[in-house]
């Protein structure tokens, strides 16, 4: 997580330093998607674990989810 994501977009614009948000808003939900993105091939690769979601929280009570393509 932190190699993946954090050290990626800790205290970075968004819209301009992250390359996923070039053409994409960072709402809560592209974060999901986007976090799952880069954290499902390091997971994987680290010994035939699955990674099950992604989950991001704007408040305690509203949060956006991504478990991956169908």
């Amino acid at each position: 997580m932190e190699r993946e994501v954090l050290d990626a977009w800790d205290h970075r614009h968004l819209n301009l330093d992250a390359p996923e948000f070039a053409a994409a808003i960072p709402t809560t939900e592209n974060l999901a998607i986007a976090a799952w993105k880069r954290l499902e091939p390091a997971v994987t690769d680290a010994g035939g674990a699955r990674l099950n979601r992604v989950r991001i929280y704007e408040t305690p009570e509203i949060f956006a989810e991504y478990r991956g393509e169908a």
